[in-house]
């Protein structure tokens, strides 16, 4: 039995029943069997890609099969089988079959490799035939029951952007995702690095805007390729770039990242003032602010200084003391499920009631450090209306002494049709290689 599919099975059942997080779960399971880029790669498929079709998967499953008293390592070796059955195309349904049962063995389940290899056999006859795959979408509840999101979120996204934009974002939160790198142009060209990258096999596209971006599939874990240890890229999407671009930072200003690790963001604002200037960079764990640590030595951006710094906690050393301040805060990350499949699963309204609390606190604490004229980017990785444009209109209802900031300039020309008002964009994850992301500019008046 292969050893790429047998951690696959266990990240699925840590994810599914232990409620881990599935990035996590997988690095370390990869790491801890030093598993190749090539099974990498592979293991990395099978389990986004059957968290992404998971509920279309368990409703195919539950035509062949009573699923409701069946043991959770079962049921996630039928998931994972029918997912290769019915998506992977390059995987011969006899080996899906063959693989399957084969782990019923392993973990223990030999009485049941009949009944695995049974419905996994079915579905493989029958798969042409299923309706199911063939459903038309035509409201919130079918999107929701075929894909598997939480009715509410549909809901309101069908009335904050429409129907056809929902099934868009659904459409595109579905399906392999590429992974954007940013180059660092102080050591390298883009082109020599891409060219490197294609020698190892990796899957290399050209950024959609910035000339620095590259988009990879197949690299495994990034952290261990060697360019990437030698500070020659590092991982940052192209919207995340797009914020640092629309902060506008110059040499020798003072800047803030307040919430910073792993510090991507950071270190490309310090790549925008040519090294020149003071980059401060905020997070509120050890750990995180080693993670930032790390990685400013690995690329070389030492004019970054870091501090164990709750971002909701005032620090009156900053008081308007700082030329620009980017808020990246936490959020749902509805706008990356493409990367993060498993956000779908365990997203609920309360989840996002405290969030908002915490964006709130945020932002109203990193405020008091802009200083007059100076300007304030707040940014997140989601398509939720509250944490995005309707916090920022609250903000700027209560502090009077901000004001929005046009940056329609700064925008590629296709971004543009994005703009909510000036000095306000969500982007959409409608396209390949764009993350939802939501931006807004705000300036200082008055003190």
């Amino acid at each position: 039995m292969d050893k790429a599919r047998r951690i696959a099975l266990i990240v699925l059942k840590e994810v599914n029943e232990d409620k881990k997080y599935a990035n996590i779960s997988l690095k370390e399971h990869i790491n801890r069997a030093a598993l190749d880029e090539r099974d990498a790669a592979f293991v990395t498929q099978l389990v986004y890609g059957t968290l992404e079709n998971q509920s279309i998967i368990d409703q195919v499953l539950r035509k062949f099969a009573k699923m409701k008293k069946v043991n959770p390592w079962i049921e996630n070796i039928l998931r994972m089988g029918c997912y290769q059955i019915l998506y992977l195309d390059r995987v011969p349904d006899s080996a899906a079959c063959n693989e399957s049962v084969k782990l019923c063995q392993s973990f223990g389940f030999a009485s049941l490799k009949g009944f695995v290899n049974g419905v996994l056999r079915n579905i493989s006859r029958k798969k042409k035939t299923l309706d199911i795959l063939k459903k038309t979408l035509v409201d919130a509840k079918s999107l929701a029951s075929l894909y598997g999101f939480p009715l509410w979120l549909i809901e309101m996204w069908s009335k904050e952007y429409g129907i056809e934009a929902t099934r868009k974002i659904i459409k595109n939160s579905v399906g392999p995702s590429w992974t954007t790198i940013r180059v660092n142009g102080g050591k390298i060209k883009r082109e020599e690095v891409a060219k490197r990258l294609i020698e190892q096999g990796v899957e290399v596209k050209k950024g959609l805007y910035f000339d620095n971006a590259l988009r990879v599939r197949g690299i495994g874990d990034i952290q261990s390729n060697p360019l990437y240890q030698q500070g020659l890229f590092t991982v940052q999407g192209e919207s995340s770039m797009l914020a640092c671009h629309i902060l506008n930072p110059n040499s020798g200003e003072h800047i803030l990242d307040a919430c910073s690790a792993p510090g991507g963001k950071a270190i490309y604002l310090a790549e925008l003032m040519n090294m020149e200037g003071k980059v401060y960079a905020f997070d509120n764990h050890d750990h995180r602010v080693e993670l930032i640590n790390k990685n400013i030595e690995r690329m070389e951006a030492f004019i970054i200084h870091t501090r164990l710094q709750d971002a909701t906690i005032f620090n009156p050393e900053f008081e308007e003391n700082i030329d620009r301040v980017l808020l990246e805060v936490p959020c749902s990350g509805l706008g990356v499920m493409h990367k993060k499949p498993d956000i779908k699963l365990r997203i609920t309204k309360e989840d996002l009631n405290s969030l908002y609390k915490l964006q709130w606190d945020i932002l109203t604490t990193c405020s008091r450090y802009v200083k007059y004229g100076g300007v304030l980017v707040y940014s997140t990785c989601t398509i939720n209306p509250y944490e995005n444009n309707k916090m920022v209109e609250r903000f700027l209802k209560e502090y009077p002494e901000f004001e929005l900031d046009e940056f329609n300039k700064e925008l590629p020309d296709d971004l543009k049709d994005f703009i909510i008002k000036d000095g306000m964009i969500q982007l959409m994850p409608c396209k390949e290689g764009l993350d939802g992301f939501f931006i807004a500019k705000l300036r200082r008046i008055k003190r």
